[in-house]
């Protein structure tokens, strides 16, 4: 795995090389086949810093997965997106909509922090957003920043932040969509988009169903997945201040097993969730060089059992307010706060959780680009009803080496802190800890970016990562064995990692790929053992060719080995390593149809990613488009 990841990503640059045209554009053509464009070699990001950025001056690590890619890929959910970037590895246990986790650079899943257009989807009780339930067909593009971002989000975005930008209105477009396939899969979309002088408005909605397979080695029965999603958007221009209105809702039912160890009994189990995001924004320009957006929002994210009386009811409210000032040419201010409140009702285990937590938090940034010079700098303090007040950081230097026609190379350095306060289940869940500290990180890394000619980019980091007061829950014979039998949440741990992170890229407007590799060696620093579902190496590699009103892509993922806990004993264990090969092709028909097909696992790999969960097998998929415009 090593020999290979070095040799691909040392070889890719020369292979493409001969392929260059120095005169072209630095922006792709339009794909043949759909009717987005693929994203230049040089996007432009806001989540890294708030503010839009060309991913070429952004310090760190980024990701941008856009709408041909998204339409490309025919996924179920986001995860199926995610996976093929290294970097970042997904943990699912079992098939489609069974819970999923995106562990970013070693970190834990709750260290990844969700945003649906800026706004937090993270539950505030125990671990990261639910990423099986996040419908790809809504998604006009997904922004990926790995490290700490704490100081301008607040707390869970110690290892990375996961941004969702949903589909808005451009110009008049009508489409629909319905796709089918193995394990009784059918979902079906349809959206509408218009703008009329000063206003804006769009709608998307989707169905997902699928029969799915057994979560669980050996269950009896399949784990089915229900999913009916809403997005809707409108805006309004009143010439003093550019107005939005954003509902995103998504809710359903799964069917899962309660437990997947044949001691208790394969007992099958469903639960209905809901996830919400309402948000209500002004843009204003309140100066010539003064840019102010305030932001109210309302998330939810509910959980209901079908075969318990457990529940979970997570509501924040938050109010956002950012404010960019061009100080100097070179020279950006962005400063701002939040002001937010977590209300948390559940009973899990026979816990009853009821929590009411105050949050505020203030940031302060600038961001200098002069010449060959990028620096960025930030600060924040965080105010948590429960853990008084905690400072976090970011510093980002870029350096632009001499340029030439075909060379440019940039030398990066960043470093950050993050913060993750306990949430309502380590607090007052089974085996809770009212006097938990909360969790802290620090990365720091290097790196190295270069472009070749027009078609070609290459980034090269090196980064190393600490976590301090990370919370388990660990059993102490010492403790009351009626409370929680011995069980209790502690800040014992700490882990770290570091590793190698290479991403390679090329788009000419008929051939378009990206390969990237991994590795790493995320360890407990406590006994030296490897962190749980976390691979050592990895490497994905996405490859496609335009040709006329045809598209053939494939996507290739292979990883090594993965230290986990046994689902029947829990004993240690090990999930193997595994490769996965999927192919696609579509064409556009006349009347605004396009097909599209992908064969999903085509060398039928049997793998896991959570230790006695299975996942699916060979699978074939079909999507018929219509669209409009």
């Amino acid at each position: 795995m090593k020999s290979a990841l070095l040799a691909a990503l040392v070889a890719a640059p020369a292979l493409c090389l001969a392929q260059q045209n120095p005169s072209s554009s630095t922006a792709p053509a339009p794909a043949a086949g759909s009717t987005d464009a693929p994203v230049a070699l040089d996007p432009v990001l806001v989540t890294a810093s708030r503010t839009p950025q060309p991913q070429s001056r952004i310090g760190a690590a980024t990701i941008v997965i856009d709408r041909a890619q998204i339409l490309a890929a025919q996924a179920g959910d986001i995860a199926e997106l995610l996976r093929f970037h290294a970097g970042i590895e997904i943990g699912r246990s079992g098939g489609p909509g069974q819970l999923t986790s995106a562990f970013i650079r070693g970190g834990e899943s709750n260290h990844t922090l969700v945003l649906i257009d800026g706004v937090r989807v993270n539950p505030a009780t125990a671990g990261g957003a639910a990423l099986q339930n996040l419908a790809p067909d809504m998604i006009e593009r997904i922004e990926i920043v790995k490290g700490p971002r704490s100081t301008l989000y607040g707390s869970d975005a110690l290892a990375g932040v996961i941004n969702i930008i949903t589909r808005g209105a451009s110009t008049q477009q009508i489409d629909a969509s319905i796709r089918g396939g193995s394990y009784g899969t059918v979902d079906g979309s349809a959206s509408y988009a218009n703008r009329i002088g000063a206003y804006g408005f769009s709608v998307q909605t989707e169905q997902q169903r699928t029969d799915g397979l057994s979560a669980c080695e050996g269950g009896p029965d399949k784990s089915g997945f229900r999913n009916n999603s809403v997005n809707v958007k409108a805006s309004a221009d009143a010439g003093i201040a550019l107005f939005e209105a954003r509902a995103y809702n998504t809710q359903g039912k799964v069917e899962t097993y309660d437990s997947c160890s044949p001691l208790f009994g394969l007992n099958p189990a469903a639960q209905a969730f809901r996830n919400q995001v309402l948000a209500l924004s002004a843009a204003a320009q309140l100066l010539d060089n003064w840019d102010s957006l305030l932001t109210l929002s309302r998330g939810e994210d509910r959980i209901h059992q079908y075969t318990s009386p457990d529940t979970v009811r997570t509501i924040r409210p938050m109010l956002d307010w950012q404010n960019t000032v061009t100080v100097l040419p070179e020279l950006r201010a962005l400063f701002g706060g939040q002001v937010s409140q977590e209300r948390v009702d559940a009973l899990s285990f026979g816990s009853t959780i009821h929590q009411v937590v105050d949050l505020y938090n203030v940031f302060l940034q600038t961001q200098y680009d002069r010449a060959e010079h990028h620096l960025q700098l930030a600060g924040s303090l965080l105010n948590h009803d429960a853990f008084g007040s905690r400072f976090t950081w970011n510093a980002e230097y870029g350096y632009d080496l001499p340029r030439t026609a075909q060379l440019g190379t940039s030398l990066i350095a960043a470093a950050g802190s993050g913060f993750r306060a306990p949430d309502a289940t380590d607090r007052f869940g089974f085996g809770g800890n009212p006097d938990l500290d909360p969790e802290r990180s620090l990365n720091l890394e290097v790196g190295v970016r270069q472009r070749w000619g027009t078609f070609q980019t290459w980034d090269l980091r090196a980064f190393r990562t600490r976590y301090r007061d990370l919370i388990s829950v660990q059993f102490d014979p010492a403790n009351d064995a009626n409370i929680d039998f011995g069980f209790r949440a502690v800040n014992v741990d700490r882990a770290k990692n570091a590793g190698l992170e290479a991403t390679y890229r090329y788009a000419d407007g008929l051939w378009s790929g990206t390969l990237s590799g991994i590795i790493q060696n995320p360890k407990d620093r406590s006994d030296d053992s490897p962190l749980l579902r976390r691979a050592r190496r990895s490497v994905t590699a996405q490859l496609r060719r335009d040709i006329g009103n045809v598209y053939l892509a494939t996507d290739v993922l292979g990883t090594s080995d993965r230290a986990d806990v046994s689902a029947v004993t829990g004993a240690p264990t090990k999930d193997s390593g595994y490769l996965l090969w999927n192919l696609g092709a579509g064409v556009k028909l006349p009347h605004g149809f396009s097909l599209a097909a992908r064969l999903e696992n085509l060398l039928d790999r049997d793998y896991q990613t959570a230790a006695g969960y299975r996942q699916l097998g060979r699978a074939v998929y079909g999507t018929l488009r219509w669209e409009q415009r």
